[in-house]
């Protein structure tokens, strides 16, 4: 009986473990001549914005010393990341959500969260480019 009973609970033991394995196979690759997708948003090897684009947080209040907290990204992977009136600079990549800062001085890398519609970086907001009007005399 216990070898009757030994023998089943193998089995049941094997069988569990069976169910447990998960399969790690690599999705296909796309077919011949097809390109992956491209995000139009993002430089062809999607680490920077393909287009300037500034992000602007809160502003020192009116009047006082200071200016916003604002972040400049640009195509070449530069950055211009303003704390009111403290300029730092240094270079920035896309990693899926995230924007990793590298920063050329002493202080230490950092990164932000991107909005899936990537109109937010944290709570910096997106500022669309503004037309200028010439000034005609």
């Amino acid at each position: 009986m216990k070898t009757f009973l030994r023998s089943v609970l193998a089995a049941a033991a094997t069988l569990s473990l069976a169910a447990c394995i998960v399969h790690t196979k690599s999705p296909p690759p796309p077919p011949h001549g097809e390109q992956p997708v491209v995000d139009p948003m993002l430089t062809a090897d999607g680490r920077h914005f393909a287009a300037s684009r500034t992000y602007q947080g809160e502003c020192a209040p009116a009047g006082s010393r200071g200016g916003c907290y604002s972040v400049d990204l640009q195509p070449d992977g530069s950055y211009r990341h303003m704390l009111l009136d403290a300029p730092i600079t240094g270079t920035y990549v896309i990693a899926g959500d995230q924007v990793n800062f590298t920063p050329a001085g002493a202080a230490p890398p950092s990164s932000m969260t991107l909005s899936a519609d990537r109109t937010k970086l944290d709570d910096y907001v997106y500022q669309a480019p503004t037309q200028q009007v010439p000034i005609v005399q």
